[in-house]
């Protein structure tokens, strides 16, 4: 379950951003063989991208959804684009905000954005799992 695996890379040994709490947690959930290098890139995700804008369990789950529903390219997998739609829209109606600053000033008494780091997992995995399911049917 991918809520409790984001919960294992939230631990201080790994001292991981929200962004990047997402793309370890799915690259070990759903064995997508992504290298360290490539790992790397959503460190400069966190904290709103560092200046409190959107979200980086949002950009974390864009890149999830990137990875594992992009064919060959944004523009050749439109899909990804109605998904990733599809999480923001969900993400914001459960917590209000997409905006690192306007969450962590909603939600001051959760200790390193765990509430929105959760709730995404559970979102992005809900999605994860009604796409595989649509690609079986």
């Amino acid at each position: 379950m991918l809520k409790e695996m984001v919960k294992k890379y939230r631990e201080e040994k790994y001292d991981l951003n929200c962004a990047e709490s997402i793309m370890y947690a799915a690259n070990e959930e759903y064995d997508l063989n992504l290298s360290k290098e490539t790992l790397k890139v959503m460190s400069g995700f966190g904290g709103g991208i560092g200046i409190g804008h959107i979200c980086g369990v949002i950009t974390g789950s864009a890149g999830v959804i990137g990875v594992m529903f992009t064919e060959v390219s944004g523009h050749k997998s439109p899909r990804v684009k109605e998904i990733t739609q599809e999480f923001i829209s969900k993400f914001q109606e459960k917590l209000g905000y997409i905006e690192c600053d306007d969450l962590k000033k909603e939600y001051t008494n959760v200790k390193r954005c765990t509430l929105m780091i959760e709730t995404g997992a559970e979102i992005l995995e809900e999605i994860i799992l009604k796409e595989k399911q649509n690609k079986i049917l």
